[in-house]
């Protein structure tokens, strides 16, 4: 068993004679954990896809964090920083829909969460995951309604994703930039982590630039 410093970042390293890589965790103050994964060295943290209860969340999550729920009192239906808004299902029964009552975090706002509890000890936590703060998800683009930052099947390329330009249309609204990506034919192995390295050293991969152009997503999608 290994202890955890409050505060302090600790390195695990896998049992692994083929790969030098693991997991990255922190201990908050607030008693939750911070989790990353990492490759080759372990100032380095890769993205990773996150499953929750068998289903794939993101592909590409870098820092995970885990909240603490301490013991729930019968008076309060909600752990400490949260609130009630509500009931939601859950295994076929009516329970207390507990929201985060902080809505903004280093930035970002709270898009969803996940809880994960355990009826046996009262003991649980939550999976909140974040999104940028002000961010639009969709938005015209030749007269049709898109989602943005979402690659999809392209037209010349193998991907294309549409983007905030940035800029402003005539009345005001955002302009919205298609962006192609990707060779068509090609197969993406970023499970082989020589192939993946190679591939992001070559395009500069820790320095990605702007969502506006096609390396961009294509180091995202390695």
């Amino acid at each position: 068993m290994i202890d955890l410093p409050r505060g302090k970042t600790i390195v695990l390293k896998a049992e692994d004679k083929d790969y030098n890589r693991g997991l990255l965790v922190k201990l908050q103050e607030d008693g939750g954990y911070d989790v990353a994964y990492w490759y080759d060295d372990p100032s380095k943290i890769y993205p990773a896809e996150v499953k929750i209860d068998g289903k794939s969340i993101t592909k590409d999550g870098k820092v995970v964090h885990i909240g603490y729920h301490p013991e729930l009192k019968e008076d309060d239906p909600c752990w400490k920083g949260y609130k009630q808004v509500g009931m939601k299902k859950k295994k076929g029964k009516s329970v207390p829909n507990c929201v985060p009552e902080i809505k903004e975090h280093c930035g970002n706002e709270h898009w969803i969460n996940y809880d994960v509890f355990s009826e046996s000890t009262g003991l649980g936590y939550t999976l909140s995951f974040l999104h940028d703060k002000g961010s639009v998800t969709e938005a015209e683009y030749k007269d049709r309604k898109v989602k943005l930052n979402k690659p999809m099947q392209g037209d010349t390329k193998k991907f294309k994703v549409y983007v905030n330009s940035g800029k402003k249309n005539a009345d005001g609204t955002i302009k919205v930039k298609k962006v192609e990506f990707g060779q068509k034919g090609a197969r993406i192995k970023k499970s082989n982590p020589e192939r993946r390295s190679n591939f992001r050293a070559r395009h500069n991969c820790e320095t990605p630039g702007p969502k506006t152009k096609a390396r961009y997503w294509s180091c995202k999608a390695w």
